[in-house]
């Protein structure tokens, strides 16, 4: 089972820039950037999902470097773009976005660790390749 986790963490994201007891850091002040508050209307997580995911941010955040730690925070909570977050960390953008690839990775392996059940599994589950089907053959 193969979740979206750029949706899972950006509802994840929206669910922890409006609450105030999420556990690893000060996520809310990450979200109070100018013009990058969550935006409303858009659909976030439940309590159990957030803290769920917000436990496996805390165990990457054990083996993992803070700055990975910064950078999901400010493209999932703070909403900024790969782009704004190179520039303003000085780094290039490939290293961004590889970090935040790796913490998708990370995230999603450790939900299949601890066998987490979302309740936005529904919206957010990828359709499995269909393995048995063959590819048609054209023949001239």
């Amino acid at each position: 089972m193969r979740r979206n986790m750029q949706e899972v963490l950006e509802r994840w994201g929206r669910w922890a820039a409006s609450e105030e007891y999420c556990s690893l850091v000060d996520w809310p002040a990450m979200s109070v950037t100018p013009g990058c508050k969550p935006e409303a209307g858009k659909p976030g997580c439940s309590d159990e999902d957030g803290l769920a995911i917000d436990t496996c941010v805390a165990h990457m955040s054990m083996v993992r470097h803070a700055e990975d730690i910064l950078i999901l925070g400010q493209r999932f909570i703070g909403g900024h773009t790969t782009r704004f977050i190179a520039e303003a960390m000085d780094i290039p953008r490939f290293n961004v976005t590889r970090s935040l690839r790796s913490s998708e990775e990370f995230l999603e392996g450790c939900l299949v660790a601890m066998a987490v059940r979302l309740d936005m599994d529904p919206v957010v589950i990828l359709p499995e390749p269909l393995a048995d089907v063959q590819k048609p053959v054209l023949i001239f």
